[in-house]
């Protein structure tokens, strides 16, 4: 039973876009600075990413406190 919540939570976990946008923030940056981009641009691409993540945040909460 233990082992059947843990699969589903983590594989809600895996498809949550706060998850995605959080990853991406990480690998996104990290392949630009790989194929040589400058600083700035990579340093923009970890903040957009970062603020996509906290901004899918706030409208998760939005939508919890429209169901009470």
């Amino acid at each position: 039973m233990k082992n059947w919540f843990m699969n589903i939570l983590v594989k809600k976990i895996f498809h949550s876009r706060k998850f995605i946008f959080a990853i991406s923030s990480i690998i996104v940056p990290a392949i630009a600075n790989a194929l040589s981009v400058d600083e700035e641009t990579s340093r923009n691409l970890f903040v957009a990413l970062l603020s996509l993540a906290g901004f899918q945040g706030l409208a998760d909460f939005g939508k919890e406190a429209k169901k009470k």
